[in-house]
């Protein structure tokens, strides 16, 4: 049995004795039990919540040592393809830079993610090298 079981047959049995002073002692005790309980389950989400943080930020450091910087792009060492910059350095993702047609600058590097434009070719995008 739980812990909240055994306070109520607690309870139960102080009844059948017709004890007020047990009674008002072990409904004091439920009070509180309740009250631990309530916190437990709080700091268990709590520890959930650090784990899952815990884990983001492995992955995070993780991704740090997996990308080198070339030229003002992102390079996943076991990828050609330019990651963006900024994408990375504030959230630290990798999105991938594509080619996009724009009136004012024509066909040029871009981020799909943060719209970042960027004036030079990487290297890896359409084959270049």
């Amino acid at each position: 049995m739980g812990i909240l079981q055994d306070s109520l047959e607690v309870v139960k049995l102080a009844a059948k004795f017709a004890n007020p002073e047990l009674i008002e002692r072990v409904t004091a005790l439920n009070e509180q039990v309740l009250e631990l309980s309530t916190k437990s389950v709080e700091f268990q989400q709590q520890v959930f919540r650090l784990e899952r943080e815990l884990r983001s930020a492995n992955e995070k450091l993780k991704l740090i040592g997996d990308v080198e910087r070339r030229g003002g792009f992102i390079y996943l060492k076991t990828e050609p393809e330019p990651c963006c910059s900024r994408c990375f350095d504030v959230d630290r993702v990798l999105v991938h830079v594509i080619e996009t047609r724009d009136t004012k600058l024509g066909i040029h590097p871009s981020c799909p993610q943060c719209k970042t434009a960027f004036g030079a070719y990487p290297q890896g995008l359409r084959g270049r090298s």
